[in-house]
């Protein structure tokens, strides 16, 4: 029996020489060593030495040693007042908010700091924000480069940003839907589904107020913008990734309710798509996953509710959001013909605009068999007039289609394409191959006017069949022609 006991005093002694090393400090100023993720270390180190600086209710945080010894006296309590901002708004809304809307947080877990969270701010390479890692919620026996305990890491250089507070939203409803997805159902979420809820975490706490122009769903915005052409569900942790799931979501939740993110996280063992689609049924919404999907490519180009109420975004943030199209201009005179060629990635679209013509049009859409691919054109009109329509593709997935009128009655056509393929794994890379072909016929008999007027410079279509914009440009042309020939005196 005496030997037993001095057997566990002895592994109990040694348990706890070797936790110190990766456990809480419970004091201001006490060091801990922390594992970090090299991949997003600046110095692609494995583990930081950091300190406990500021101290709320539910908050430790921790700043990377090396980094706080290099700021001056007066920096320092610069960052004590925005960290105890920090802690005040987590403790009295953000703890609150989030959990109430995604679920409860694993605490105190494996944790040995009970209820509190905790924050990592160490150097992080340019362009990472923050980051949060699934394994601290495991012990070490399982994870041995776990810290064991509810924490997120945020780039140390966000303490004077901003958007901080966003920054801390997004990470802290990833342990949230750890807690709510992982550790109770045991179905770990797919990645742009896990961002996206994260995402849209920042607008929950109020944080996006559209009279801010540098908020943080403005800032994905531009990411979008920058390539809306990317796929929604594979995931390369690019800065156009947050884009596109970010916008989606926002778009997701204008139509559908936030509870389409809170339910599908706390009420479905399923993921991804299949756990959306779920609880639309539970709601009693017949539209698919695909109708949403097409949906929103068309109001990310059109993004006017008087066109359809599921062509818009209703935040307000994104009623000006508009993709810029590829565009394809066909010359006014002579017969020509346009051949096109592209690769779509699964769940993504690209838009297609042509102008031009003079004449009737006639587009060939060839989708090479390949079902997943999905068209919709949007006709816009001089007159201002929009139409959307889909394209039926036959069984070849090819089509024929005669545009009266290109260039003249029709101001522009634009074919908005995607790939929807729910049999393909989210992460897995596929590609979908398309191609359009246009070409003028049946030019357009022009009615003979009684006078021509003769112009110094060549225009893109008829006056007649300008609007005033087009017009006063041509105007101005002509007056800054006149002065520069010294025809005219102002």
């Amino acid at each position: 029996m005496k030997k037993r006991i001095y057997l566990n005093l002895i592994l109990f002694a040694f348990a706890f020489l070797l936790v110190p090393f990766f456990v809480s400090a419970q004091s201001i100023g006490e060091r801990t060593i922390f594992f970090v993720d090299s991949s997003f270390s600046k110095t692609n180190q494995s583990s930081v030495d950091a300190s406990l600086r500021f101290s709320s209710s539910l908050l430790n945080m921790y700043i990377e040693d090396s980094w706080w010894e290099e700021r001056t006296d007066e920096e320092k309590r610069e960052m004590s007042i925005i960290l105890n901002d920090l802690g005040n708004e987590f403790d009295s809304r953000m703890f609150n908010q989030l959990t109430y809307s995604y679920g409860s947080l694993w605490a105190p877990g494996t944790s040995t700091t009970g209820k509190k969270v905790t924050v990592l701010f160490h150097s992080l390479k340019e362009g990472a924000r923050g980051y949060a890692r699934n394994i601290d919620g495991y012990e070490k026996a399982i994870a041995p480069y776990s810290n064991q305990r509810e924490i997120v890491y945020l780039n140390v250089e966000t303490i004077k940003d901003d958007l901080l507070k966003s920054y801390l939203a997004h990470e802290f409803s990833h342990l949230i839907q750890f807690n709510q997805k992982e550790r109770k159902l045991g179905t770990p979420e797919e990645v742009w589904l896990n961002e996206l809820r994260a995402e849209y975490a920042p607008t929950i706490m109020g944080y996006n107020s559209a009279s801010n122009e540098n908020n943080y769903l403005r800032s994905r915005v531009r990411s979008f913008l920058n390539r809306p052409t990317a796929s929604l569900t594979q995931w390369n942790n690019e800065l156009y990734d947050y884009g596109i799931v970010s916008v989606f979501g926002h778009y997701l939740v204008d139509h559908y309710g936030v509870e389409i993110l809170t339910e599908s996280l706390k009420n479905s063992n399923k993921v991804g798509i299949e756990s959306i689609e779920e609880i639309l049924k539970k709601k009693g919404i017949n539209d698919t996953f695909e109708d949403i999907f097409t949906n929103w490519t068309i109001a990310s180009y059109v993004n006017d509710c008087s066109i359809g109420d599921k062509y818009c975004y209703k935040n307000d943030n994104l009623k000006t959001l508009q993709v810029i199209p590829f565009s394809n201009f066909v010359p006014f005179s002579g017969e020509s013909t346009l051949v096109i060629g592209q690769t779509l990635s699964n769940w993504s679209s690209h838009w297609q605009r042509f102008s031009g013509a003079n004449r009737d049009l006639k587009l060939v859409f060839d989708g090479r068999n390949q079902k997943e691919i999905k068209v919709y054109y949007i006709i816009r009109y001089y007159t201002g007039k929009q139409e959307v329509k889909e394209i039926v593709l036959g069984t070849n997935q090819t089509k024929e289609i005669i545009f009266p009128k290109m260039g003249v009655d029709i101001a522009s056509l634009v074919l908005v394409v995607s790939a929807q393929d729910k049999t393909i794994p989210f992460n897995q890379q596929s590609n979908y191959y398309y191609s359009i072909s246009v070409s003028t016929v049946n030019p357009v008999v022009e009615e003979p006017q009684e006078q021509a007027i003769e112009l110094p410079f060549e225009i893109d279509k008829p006056l007649n069949q300008m609007n005033k914009e087009e017009l006063l440009m041509v105007i101005i042309r002509l007056i800054i022609h006149l002065l520069m020939q010294g025809k005219l005196v102002i």
